[in-house]
């Protein structure tokens, strides 16, 4: 009898917890922090309108994952999508650029949680403590809750999420009760752009990354309530909770330095010098709105990207020993450890020679975009090549031209020459990457022929019912008589 390596959660993650999943890995507090001085540097008071424009462009690209996983659900998450429409040395290659794409933000993840709370100690009590001890004893207690249960680290990471989005709306009021100039509605309008559309293009890539994540709450179909409902709506509300806040957050902002684009460009963190000036010694609360959205996009994140990794090796695109789930918890024991470790070692190392923790989180977060932004247009033209989505023709020809068209922005911005070093190397490195992904996945295919037939084989729908999901999986990769069961360890309760 095949066994085939399944997720067990203790109980199926809801409709809520997803959709918290998700908004935590967007990170909000953290994003809008680091990415609002630089939307303001291009847009000025035009920063809520860029803002805008970029959600509505990820908005679409949210309709084309939704659209999949309402038809696809998988842990797989956009490797299935792509796998799917474009056969198997796509979808492995997408395997290969997102696992590695989650390394370098996890990676940058790590940098920031550490370098964070190194920061606000120095800023609000004059406590000079190093980042690197900070970063590895910080990862570690996001590693043990991650390890014992998807229950346990989407719970903390919701309520990280939870915390950081209620410190930005009490400051946000604030502005808006107090505010030192009365309050326009012109920083709503496309006539607030500082430098019309040469600054709105230097803006909106800035503004498209504060969304990047949000197709979180597709790796977690396999331990989710009603995934076929419940992860398109959990993507699509997280979108639009996101652009929610993220408007009112910028519009607050523009709002508290009395509408003038020259005090707030001059600021490096315009939100922090908000609160200290409506908070007061209560500023505090900015810097841990700040450490509980890292902790939070750390967890989904790295929940995010082990059940990629899980599924990837369950469908032979990896080794298959990746496809370990801990007979205690239901977790991916190794899909999780071993890229956690490779992104704590890489955001060491690479903070060591930059010198700053932000520096380093600056190169390695850009690195990390890079694939990710890819992928995201390929879905887009995934949806077009797809003829089993049942989709209008405005769903399946021009919102996904226009989500495609969206996301070439930002993508240029990361690409275009005549970058400063690290960054010029960027591209280059970003091509070597993929070709190496194509020349794997190629070797694969041509080793397993069968691989393209496993790609999406192991929804939640199949594993339901074992005896279709063990047919499935038999008819796909095991020869008669050999019997593969699922890798399983057993562990000792993490201590968290």
């Amino acid at each position: 009898m095949t066994t085939i390596p399944q997720l067990r959660p203790r109980k199926p993650l809801t409709a809520f917890a997803i959709a918290g999943s998700t908004m935590a890995q967007i990170a909000p507090a953290f994003s809008f922090y680091l990415g609002m001085a630089v939307i303001a540097q291009g847009a000025g008071l035009g920063a809520p309108f860029t803002i805008l424009l970029a959600a509505i462009a990820m908005f679409i690209v949210g309709l084309s994952v939704a659209a999949f996983a309402q038809r696809h659900p998988s842990n797989g998450s956009l490797v299935t999508f792509l796998g799917l429409t474009f056969g198997g040395v796509i979808g492995t290659t997408t395997a290969v650029l997102f696992s590695s794409a989650y390394i370098l933000l996890l990676a940058s993840v790590m940098l920031a949680i550490g370098g964070w709370v190194s920061f606000s100690l120095q800023t609000f009590y004059s406590l000079s403590i190093s980042w690197i001890p900070l970063t590895i004893a910080l990862a570690a207690i996001c590693w043990l809750l991650t390890l014992s249960g998807i229950n346990r680290s989407t719970a903390v990471a919701t309520a990280s999420m939870l915390i950081e989005v209620a410190i930005l709306l009490a400051v946000s009021l604030l502005a808006f009760l107090n505010p030192p100039a009365p309050a326009s509605l012109g920083p709503l309008l496309p006539t607030a752009l500082q430098n019309g559309l040469t600054g709105l293009g230097q803006a909106f890539p800035l503004a498209v990354f504060l969304f990047i994540g949000f197709e979180n709450a597709v790796a977690l179909a396999e331990e989710s309530e009603q995934p076929r409902r419940n992860i398109p709506r959990a993507v699509m509300l997280s979108l639009g909770l996101m652009a929610a806040l993220y408007l009112i957050v910028s519009y607050a902002t523009v709002t508290g330095f009395g509408n003038s684009a020259r005090r707030l460009t001059q600021s490096t963190i315009p939100f922090i010098d908000l609160a200290q000036r409506y908070l007061g010694p209560l500023a505090i609360l900015a810097a841990l709105a700040g450490f509980t959205s890292v902790a939070g996009t750390m967890l989904a994140g790295t929940n995010n990207l082990s059940r990629v990794i899980f599924n990837s090796a369950r469908e032979r695109l990896f080794p298959y020993a990746l496809a370990q789930v801990s007979r205690r918890f239901g977790t991916p024991t190794l899909a999780l450890t071993l890229p956690f470790a490779l992104a704590l070692v890489l955001a060491l190392v690479v903070g060591l020679i930059s010198g700053d923790w932000l520096v380093a989180f600056g190169y390695l977060s850009t690195l990390g975009t890079i694939p990710l932004i890819l992928i995201y247009g390929a879905v887009n033209v995934a949806v077009i090549f797809n003829h089993g989505l049942g989709l209008s023709p405005l769903r399946r020809y021009l919102l996904p031209l226009l989500g495609t068209v969206s996301i070439a922005l930002p993508l240029w911005a990361l690409l275009q020459p005549g970058q400063q070093p690290p960054y010029s190397f960027f591209p280059w490195i970003t091509l070597a990457l993929l070709i190496i992904a194509l020349l794997y996945s190629w070797w694969r295919v041509r080793t397993d022929p069968a691989l393209p037939a496993r790609i999406g084989a192991f929804g939640p729908e199949h594993l339901a019912t074992p005896s279709s999901s063990e047919a499935s999986y038999e008819a796909a990769t095991i020869s008669p008589g050999e019997t593969i069961e699922a890798p399983a360890v057993d562990d000792p309760e993490p201590q968290v």
